[in-house]
Protein backbone atom coordinates (compact mmCIF):
# COMPACT_ATOMS: atom_id res chain seq x y z
CA UNK A 1 0.00 0.00 0.00
CA UNK A 2 1.49 3.43 -1.14
CA UNK A 3 1.89 6.46 1.19
CA UNK A 4 -0.81 8.28 -0.08
CA UNK A 5 -3.37 5.41 0.09
CA UNK A 6 -2.44 4.52 3.52
CA UNK A 7 -2.72 8.25 5.09
CA UNK A 8 -6.76 8.80 3.13
CA UNK A 9 -7.06 4.84 5.14
CA UNK A 10 -6.02 6.32 8.19
CA UNK A 11 -7.45 9.37 7.73
CA UNK A 12 -11.23 7.72 6.69
CA UNK A 13 -10.77 5.69 9.41
CA UNK A 14 -9.96 8.45 12.23
CA UNK A 15 -13.26 10.25 10.66
CA UNK A 16 -15.37 7.10 11.20
CA UNK A 17 -14.23 6.40 14.89
CA UNK A 18 -15.18 10.43 15.74
CA UNK A 19 -18.92 9.92 13.98
CA UNK A 20 -19.53 6.79 16.17
CA UNK A 21 -18.10 9.02 19.08
CA UNK A 22 -20.72 11.54 18.40
CA UNK A 23 -23.49 9.10 17.75
CA UNK A 24 -22.85 7.59 21.02
CA UNK A 25 -22.57 10.43 23.28
CA UNK A 26 -26.09 11.42 21.65
CA UNK A 27 -27.14 8.38 22.56
CA UNK A 28 -25.99 8.09 26.23
CA UNK A 29 -27.55 11.30 26.80
CA UNK A 30 -30.86 10.44 25.70
CA UNK A 31 -30.29 7.05 27.60
CA UNK A 32 -32.76 7.28 30.48
CA UNK A 33 -36.19 7.76 32.02
CA UNK A 34 -36.60 11.05 29.42
CA UNK A 35 -35.88 11.38 25.89
CA UNK A 36 -34.45 14.22 24.46
CA UNK A 37 -35.33 15.84 21.55
CA UNK A 38 -32.19 18.44 20.10
CA UNK A 39 -34.13 21.73 20.47
CA UNK A 40 -34.38 20.69 24.31
CA UNK A 41 -30.65 20.01 24.13
CA UNK A 42 -30.17 23.06 22.66
CA UNK A 43 -32.46 24.82 24.91
CA UNK A 44 -30.28 23.67 27.79
CA UNK A 45 -27.08 24.76 26.13
CA UNK A 46 -28.51 28.52 26.13
CA UNK A 47 -29.95 28.46 29.37
CA UNK A 48 -33.57 29.01 28.11
CA UNK A 49 -34.53 25.37 29.76
CA UNK A 50 -36.57 24.44 32.56
CA UNK A 51 -34.36 24.00 35.86
CA UNK A 52 -35.57 20.75 36.19
CA UNK A 53 -34.11 19.85 32.68
CA UNK A 54 -30.84 21.68 33.08
CA UNK A 55 -30.22 19.42 36.73
CA UNK A 56 -30.40 16.63 35.20
CA UNK A 57 -28.27 17.12 32.25
CA UNK A 58 -25.67 19.43 33.21
CA UNK A 59 -25.28 17.69 37.12
CA UNK A 60 -26.74 14.32 36.12
CA UNK A 61 -25.93 12.97 33.14
CA UNK A 62 -23.06 15.32 31.20
CA UNK A 63 -20.88 14.11 34.75
CA UNK A 64 -21.33 10.54 34.41
CA UNK A 65 -21.01 10.38 30.22
CA UNK A 66 -17.79 12.50 29.95
CA UNK A 67 -16.26 10.29 33.30
CA UNK A 68 -17.37 7.11 31.37
CA UNK A 69 -15.58 8.24 27.67
CA UNK A 70 -12.50 9.51 29.82
CA UNK A 71 -12.27 5.90 32.09
CA UNK A 72 -12.76 4.03 28.22
CA UNK A 73 -9.92 6.54 27.15
CA UNK A 74 -7.37 6.07 30.66
CA UNK A 75 -7.92 1.96 30.05
CA UNK A 76 -7.01 1.76 26.18
CA UNK A 77 -4.03 3.56 26.89
CA UNK A 78 -3.25 1.43 29.36
CA UNK A 79 -3.66 -1.40 28.02
CA UNK A 80 -2.03 -0.43 24.95
CA UNK A 81 1.10 1.19 26.98
CA UNK A 82 1.38 -2.18 28.44
CA UNK A 83 1.08 -4.33 25.63
CA UNK A 84 3.83 -2.49 23.99
CA UNK A 85 6.40 -2.39 26.52
CA UNK A 86 5.46 -6.60 27.45
CA UNK A 87 5.29 -7.83 24.09
CA UNK A 88 2.34 -9.51 25.33
CA UNK A 89 -1.00 -9.72 23.38
CA UNK A 90 -3.00 -10.43 26.74
CA UNK A 91 -1.73 -7.71 28.97
CA UNK A 92 -3.68 -5.32 30.87
CA UNK A 93 -4.52 -3.33 34.04
CA UNK A 94 -7.34 -6.07 34.61
CA UNK A 95 -5.41 -9.39 34.00
CA UNK A 96 -2.34 -7.52 35.33
CA UNK A 97 -4.26 -7.23 39.20
CA UNK A 98 -3.71 -3.83 38.93
CA UNK A 99 -7.68 -3.74 39.66
CA UNK A 100 -7.29 -5.93 42.33
CA UNK A 101 -4.85 -3.98 44.05
CA UNK A 102 -6.99 -1.43 44.01
CA UNK A 103 -9.55 -3.43 45.21
CA UNK A 104 -8.12 -4.69 48.46
CA UNK A 105 -7.00 -1.12 50.10
CA UNK A 106 -10.56 0.28 49.29
CA UNK A 107 -12.00 -3.23 51.28
CA UNK A 108 -9.20 -2.72 53.97
CA UNK A 109 -9.98 1.48 54.55
CA UNK A 110 -13.47 -0.06 55.26
CA UNK A 111 -13.03 -2.22 57.12
CA UNK A 112 -10.22 -1.12 59.37
CA UNK A 113 -10.95 2.85 59.63
CA UNK A 114 -14.01 3.88 61.83
CA UNK A 115 -16.77 5.63 59.61
CA UNK A 116 -16.41 9.27 59.77
CA UNK A 117 -12.68 9.68 60.60
CA UNK A 118 -11.07 10.20 57.31
CA UNK A 119 -13.90 11.09 54.07
CA UNK A 120 -14.13 8.26 52.18
CA UNK A 121 -14.30 10.76 48.79
CA UNK A 122 -10.80 11.86 49.42
CA UNK A 123 -9.33 8.46 50.60
CA UNK A 124 -10.66 5.65 48.26
CA UNK A 125 -9.35 7.24 45.21
CA UNK A 126 -5.64 7.61 46.57
CA UNK A 127 -5.95 4.15 48.46
CA UNK A 128 -6.95 2.93 44.80
CA UNK A 129 -4.38 4.83 43.02
CA UNK A 130 -1.70 3.55 45.57
CA UNK A 131 -3.20 -0.45 45.21
CA UNK A 132 -2.47 -0.65 41.24
CA UNK A 133 0.65 1.54 41.77
CA UNK A 134 2.24 -1.37 44.15
CA UNK A 135 1.01 -4.00 42.08
CA UNK A 136 2.64 -2.85 39.05
CA UNK A 137 5.98 -2.38 40.95
CA UNK A 138 5.35 -6.55 42.10
CA UNK A 139 4.79 -7.09 38.93
CA UNK A 140 7.50 -6.26 36.80
CA UNK A 141 9.96 -6.98 40.02
CA UNK A 142 8.61 -10.54 39.88
CA UNK A 143 8.91 -10.79 35.51
CA UNK A 144 12.45 -10.16 35.80
CA UNK A 145 14.92 -12.99 34.70
CA UNK A 146 18.49 -12.53 34.51
CA UNK A 147 18.01 -8.84 34.15
CA UNK A 148 15.21 -8.88 32.29
CA UNK A 149 11.60 -9.13 32.31
CA UNK A 150 9.73 -12.00 30.49
CA UNK A 151 6.16 -11.32 29.00
CA UNK A 152 5.22 -14.61 29.86
CA UNK A 153 6.20 -14.69 33.37
CA UNK A 154 4.78 -10.62 33.26
CA UNK A 155 1.11 -11.99 32.82
CA UNK A 156 1.86 -15.32 34.99
CA UNK A 157 2.50 -13.11 37.95
CA UNK A 158 -0.09 -10.48 37.36
CA UNK A 159 -3.13 -13.41 37.05
CA UNK A 160 -1.43 -15.16 40.09
CA UNK A 161 -1.25 -11.13 41.99
CA UNK A 162 -4.96 -10.48 40.69
CA UNK A 163 -6.13 -14.10 42.35
CA UNK A 164 -4.57 -13.66 45.83
CA UNK A 165 -5.81 -10.22 46.36
CA UNK A 166 -9.12 -10.82 45.15
CA UNK A 167 -9.42 -13.77 47.42
CA UNK A 168 -7.98 -11.14 50.71
CA UNK A 169 -10.64 -9.02 49.17
CA UNK A 170 -13.54 -11.32 50.00
CA UNK A 171 -11.90 -12.20 53.30
CA UNK A 172 -12.29 -8.39 54.27
CA UNK A 173 -15.98 -8.25 52.68
CA UNK A 174 -16.98 -11.46 55.40
CA UNK A 175 -16.95 -8.53 58.02
CA UNK A 176 -18.35 -5.94 56.70
CA UNK A 177 -21.94 -3.93 57.17
CA UNK A 178 -24.73 -5.51 54.53
CA UNK A 179 -24.18 -1.37 52.88
CA UNK A 180 -20.29 -1.78 52.86
CA UNK A 181 -20.17 -5.11 51.33
CA UNK A 182 -23.04 -3.58 48.63
CA UNK A 183 -20.36 -0.85 48.50
CA UNK A 184 -17.86 -2.48 47.64
CA UNK A 185 -19.18 -5.24 45.60
CA UNK A 186 -20.31 -2.84 42.67
CA UNK A 187 -16.88 -0.99 42.96
CA UNK A 188 -15.33 -4.52 42.37
CA UNK A 189 -18.15 -4.80 39.36
CA UNK A 190 -17.04 -2.16 38.04
CA UNK A 191 -20.12 0.69 38.85
CA UNK A 192 -19.07 4.07 37.92
CA UNK A 193 -19.59 5.85 41.07
CA UNK A 194 -16.98 8.86 41.10
CA UNK A 195 -19.32 10.85 38.21
CA UNK A 196 -18.90 13.95 39.82
CA UNK A 197 -17.50 17.20 37.86
CA UNK A 198 -14.39 17.67 39.97
CA UNK A 199 -13.45 13.35 39.09
CA UNK A 200 -13.78 14.83 35.52
CA UNK A 201 -11.36 17.56 35.96
CA UNK A 202 -9.19 15.12 37.58
CA UNK A 203 -9.68 12.67 35.12
CA UNK A 204 -9.13 15.35 31.78
CA UNK A 205 -5.96 16.95 33.66
CA UNK A 206 -4.30 13.29 34.51
CA UNK A 207 -5.28 11.56 31.54
CA UNK A 208 -4.53 14.20 29.54
CA UNK A 209 -0.26 14.87 30.43
CA UNK A 210 -0.29 10.74 30.42
CA UNK A 211 -1.75 10.69 26.83
CA UNK A 212 0.63 13.36 25.94
CA UNK A 213 3.74 12.11 27.32
CA UNK A 214 3.08 8.73 25.44
CA UNK A 215 2.38 10.66 22.23
CA UNK A 216 5.58 12.34 22.64
CA UNK A 217 7.31 8.94 23.27
CA UNK A 218 5.43 6.94 20.84
CA UNK A 219 8.62 6.53 18.99
CA UNK A 220 10.29 4.64 21.73
CA UNK A 221 7.47 2.47 22.36
CA UNK A 222 7.42 1.16 18.92
CA UNK A 223 10.87 0.04 19.75
CA UNK A 224 10.40 -1.28 22.80
CA UNK A 225 7.96 -3.55 21.08
CA UNK A 226 10.97 -5.12 18.72
CA UNK A 227 11.88 -6.57 21.64
CA UNK A 228 14.71 -6.34 23.89
CA UNK A 229 17.36 -6.93 22.00
CA UNK A 230 16.66 -5.02 19.35
CA UNK A 231 15.51 -1.65 21.44
CA UNK A 232 18.98 -2.37 23.11
CA UNK A 233 20.74 -1.93 19.98
CA UNK A 234 19.53 0.76 18.65
CA UNK A 235 20.11 2.65 21.91
CA UNK A 236 17.67 2.43 24.13
CA UNK A 237 17.41 1.96 28.09
CA UNK A 238 15.35 -1.12 27.99
CA UNK A 239 14.86 -0.77 31.99
CA UNK A 240 14.50 2.63 32.06
CA UNK A 241 12.10 2.82 29.24
CA UNK A 242 9.92 -0.28 30.76
CA UNK A 243 9.74 1.39 34.50
CA UNK A 244 8.78 5.00 32.73
CA UNK A 245 6.03 3.03 30.32
CA UNK A 246 4.97 1.18 33.16
CA UNK A 247 4.17 4.44 35.65
CA UNK A 248 2.38 6.39 32.76
CA UNK A 249 0.35 2.66 32.06
CA UNK A 250 -0.52 2.63 35.96
CA UNK A 251 -1.23 6.51 36.05
CA UNK A 252 -3.93 6.02 33.85
CA UNK A 253 -5.55 2.70 34.81
CA UNK A 254 -5.08 4.19 38.87
CA UNK A 255 -6.98 7.29 38.04
CA UNK A 256 -9.79 4.70 36.10
CA UNK A 257 -9.87 2.37 39.13
CA UNK A 258 -10.54 5.32 41.95
CA UNK A 259 -13.74 6.68 40.23
CA UNK A 260 -14.63 3.15 37.84
CA UNK A 261 -14.08 0.79 39.75
CA UNK A 262 -12.85 -3.10 39.03
CA UNK A 263 -13.32 -2.23 34.89
CA UNK A 264 -11.98 -5.38 33.30
CA UNK A 265 -10.71 -6.57 29.48
CA UNK A 266 -11.65 -2.81 28.06
CA UNK A 267 -8.19 -2.51 28.13
CA UNK A 268 -7.45 -5.45 26.42
CA UNK A 269 -9.71 -5.43 24.14
CA UNK A 270 -9.78 -1.78 22.82
CA UNK A 271 -6.38 -1.90 21.26
CA UNK A 272 -6.50 -4.72 19.57
CA UNK A 273 -9.37 -3.51 17.83
CA UNK A 274 -7.47 -0.46 17.59
CA UNK A 275 -4.43 -2.30 15.78
CA UNK A 276 -6.85 -4.14 13.47
CA UNK A 277 -7.88 -0.83 12.01
CA UNK A 278 -4.74 1.44 11.68
CA UNK A 279 -1.77 -0.93 12.04
CA UNK A 280 1.25 -1.30 14.94
CA UNK A 281 2.45 2.28 14.49
CA UNK A 282 2.25 3.77 18.71
CA UNK A 283 1.59 6.88 17.07
CA UNK A 284 -1.24 6.58 15.39
CA UNK A 285 -2.74 3.51 17.61
CA UNK A 286 -2.74 5.47 20.83
CA UNK A 287 -4.57 7.79 19.42
CA UNK A 288 -7.44 5.13 17.93
CA UNK A 289 -7.26 2.92 21.03
CA UNK A 290 -8.58 6.32 22.98
CA UNK A 291 -11.45 6.61 20.88
CA UNK A 292 -12.11 2.90 20.36
CA UNK A 293 -12.21 2.95 24.33
CA UNK A 294 -14.66 5.96 24.74
CA UNK A 295 -16.89 4.20 22.41
CA UNK A 296 -16.65 0.97 23.39
CA UNK A 297 -17.37 2.35 27.25
CA UNK A 298 -20.21 4.54 26.32
CA UNK A 299 -22.09 1.61 24.51
CA UNK A 300 -21.61 -0.39 27.62
CA UNK A 301 -23.06 2.12 29.51
CA UNK A 302 -26.37 2.71 27.08
CA UNK A 303 -26.64 -1.35 27.70
CA UNK A 304 -26.14 -0.94 31.54
CA UNK A 305 -28.33 1.79 32.01
CA UNK A 306 -31.44 0.87 29.36
CA UNK A 307 -31.34 -3.33 29.78
CA UNK A 308 -33.10 -3.81 32.68
CA UNK A 309 -34.27 0.15 33.49
CA UNK A 310 -35.44 1.72 36.02
CA UNK A 311 -32.93 -1.02 37.22
CA UNK A 312 -28.87 -0.58 36.57
CA UNK A 313 -26.38 -3.06 35.43
CA UNK A 314 -22.87 -1.84 36.77
CA UNK A 315 -21.06 -1.01 33.71
CA UNK A 316 -18.34 -3.49 34.02
CA UNK A 317 -20.34 -6.29 33.75
CA UNK A 318 -21.58 -4.98 30.50
CA UNK A 319 -17.83 -4.23 29.45
CA UNK A 320 -16.95 -7.66 30.58
CA UNK A 321 -19.68 -9.41 28.58
CA UNK A 322 -18.24 -7.73 25.55
CA UNK A 323 -14.59 -8.82 25.97
CA UNK A 324 -14.34 -11.94 27.91
CA UNK A 325 -15.65 -13.67 24.30
CA UNK A 326 -12.78 -11.59 22.80
CA UNK A 327 -10.20 -12.79 25.93
CA UNK A 328 -10.60 -16.13 24.99
CA UNK A 329 -10.16 -15.73 21.45
CA UNK A 330 -7.20 -14.31 21.73
CA UNK A 331 -5.93 -17.79 24.33
CA UNK A 332 -7.62 -19.95 21.90
CA UNK A 333 -5.06 -18.29 19.41
CA UNK A 334 -2.03 -18.11 21.32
Amino acid sequence: MTSSKRSLRLAATFIILGILLVLSFWFALNAGYRQLSFEELLSVFTGNAPQSLIFTIVELRLPRILTVMLVGIGLSLSGCILQGISRNDMAEPGILGLNAGAGVLVAAFIVFVPAGLISSTLALPILAFIGAGIVALLDYRLSIVRGQSSPRRLLLVGVALATGLSALTSVFMLSMSDGDYAFVQNWLAGNIWGASWPNVLLLTLGLGFCFVIALLASRKLNILSLGTLSATGLGINVPRANLEFLALAVGCSGLCCAVGGGLTFVGLVCPHLARRLVGPNHRVLLIAAALVGAILMLIADIIARTLLAPNEIPIGIVAAVIGAPYFLYLLARS
